[in-house]
């Protein structure tokens, strides 16, 4: 692992949460993105499914600069993966077993994290070279799967995403997590409609707060 890669994983590491924000209108998804910061979230995942997420991701990194770690996540094959690290991306997250994607993304300099559910594929996603294993949906396991998966790869880095909450999150860490990733959990609906970004802000400050207790 070279020096910028190491020091990209460490920073994910320290994030504990990462917001992924998976939205389908692009300027819902910047705003989404701007309350995480404001929040002091510094690590962001924006999902291949935003229109133009090349461009959002673009348009952080000229605005944040290097203090803003920024991932793209649903990435299905080496073309997405292509366009994710030509537009800046830290790193790619699959939720699936793309293990293709690995070689390009440290041929880059970012970190790849491969999705896994079962002790085989957590076990194909270590021998790709993924620096981190997504568990994908971690809510049809829960944490006991989690632990379970664990208590058998005790040095691979585990990410839950898929159904983790504020309020769940803390058994996801007791179970062996390494990180977690958190969807629209992490804004609540009716203040994100009603664009109520100080109360957003105090919701995921919270969650962050909750996450380095």
């Amino acid at each position: 692992m070279t020096a910028p890669t190491a020091s990209k994983l460490a920073a994910l590491m320290a994030a504990r949460v990462v917001p992924v924000l998976r939205y389908t209108d692009a300027a819902a998804a910047a705003y989404a993105a701007e309350v995480a910061v404001a929040a002091g979230c510094t690590t962001l995942e924006l999902t291949w499914t935003i229109p133009n997420v090349t461009d959002l991701l673009r348009a952080l990194r000229d605005k944040h600069g290097s203090a803003l770690q920024l991932g793209v996540g649903t990435v299905l094959d080496q073309q997405q993966a292509r366009e994710a690290l030509v537009a800046g991306a830290d790193f790619l997250v699959s939720p699936a077993l793309a293990t293709d994607i690995v070689d390009l993304a440290h041929a880059a300099d970012a970190l790849c994290l491969l999705g896994a559910f079962t002790p085989s594929e957590v076990l194909a996603a270590r021998r790709a070279g993924a620096d981190i294993v997504k568990i994908f949906p971690a809510d049809t396991g829960g944490p006991r799967h989690l632990a379970a998966l664990k208590s058998v790869y005790p040095d691979t880095p585990l990410c839950p995403t898929g159904g983790v909450t504020e309020e769940n999150m803390g058994a996801y860490f007791a179970a062996g997590a390494a990180l977690v990733g958190i969807g629209s959990n992490l804004y609540d609906k009716a203040a994100f409609a009603a664009r109520d970004t100080a109360a957003l802000v105090a919701q995921i400050v919270r969650t962050r707060e909750a996450a380095h207790g």
